[in-house]
């Protein structure tokens, strides 16, 4: 299989599954914090680092990758020289792959200033978005605060008009008076498509005989704390830990770097 076609099959199947458009986002630096009461009453703040990696560093990386393979008997596997017929098949995978890939890039390009410059003042319209800087290689310095009562779910972050492949943390609301939290963005792998693909591509990029650091792909660590503050009872949790004595009640707390495993989760009962 060519690096055109594995691309565009991981490409695919990551479409299929987190609805991508142009971008993804990922965490890099931060500090996350929610305060939830158990009257409902809840403030969710983040201050760091966005980081944004364009589906057309797929493209670039293939690009760059892209070279003769050859072909090998069935069952022996020795290695021989490709048949006319092999070699215009693979042409035509390849230009299959470019095709799909060509077509998912249909979001912020991030070399363009103007399309930057576009998509802060969009976010800084929004609610909660209190500043957005772009500082360069994809990444968004902000300062998000937001206060407000559960009564439905809650996503963060979100973009107008723009599909986001996974949240960083969400709330989803139980008709039991409980709430299920989670933040599959602060998993480095795992419920984290940005690292997933990540992952496929370093492995890839590997098995080419060169570093991730190499492959034209964002390699922006994430490192950062995310908090909950609760005085409602916590059912279940999966910090370290356990839950730590506060002022406000009780403080669930996870470390994240780039070798955490597992997204921080949390099940808390509202007052009744």
């Amino acid at each position: 299989m060519t690096n055109f076609t594995r691309l565009a099959a991981g490409a695919a199947l990551l479409a299929s599954t987190t609805m991508l458009s142009g971008c993804l986002f990922k965490p890099g630096s931060f500090d996350a914090m929610l305060h939830i009461n158990a009257d409902r009453q809840f403030a969710f703040s983040y201050q760091g680092e966005i980081v944004a990696a364009g589906l057309n560093d797929l493209a670039d990386m293939a690009q760059e990758a892209e070279g003769p393979e050859p072909c090998f008997e069935p069952g022996s596997g020795k290695e021989r020289p490709c048949t006319e017929d092999e070699i215009a098949e693979r042409a035509r995978k390849d230009a299959m792959g470019r095709q799909m890939i060509e077509g998912m890039i249909g979001g912020v390009d991030m070399s363009d200033e103007e399309e930057i410059a576009q998509m802060a003042a969009m976010l800084e319209r929004q609610r909660g978005w209190n500043s957005v800087e772009f500082i360069g290689d994809g990444v968004f310095v902000v300062d998000f605060a937001i206060t407000s009562t559960l009564g439905h779910d809650f996503d963060f972050p979100t973009f107008e008009d723009m599909p986001m492949a996974s949240s960083f943390v969400s709330i989803r609301l139980r008709d039991d008076g409980r709430a299920r939290i989670s933040a599959p963005g602060f998993a480095p792998t795992g419920g984290n498509p940005m690292g997933a693909m990540m992952g496929m591509f370093g492995a890839m990029a590997e098995a080419d005989g060169r570093p991730l650091d190499e492959s034209g792909l964002d390699t922006q660590p994430i490192e950062g704390t995310f908090r909950i503050v609760t005085d409602a009872r916590i059912l279940a949790n999966n910090t370290d830990e356990g839950p730590m004595a506060d002022p406000r009640g009780e403080m669930l707390a996870w470390d994240i770097d780039a070798n955490s495993r597992a997204a921080p989760t949390a099940l808390i009962e509202f007052a009744r």
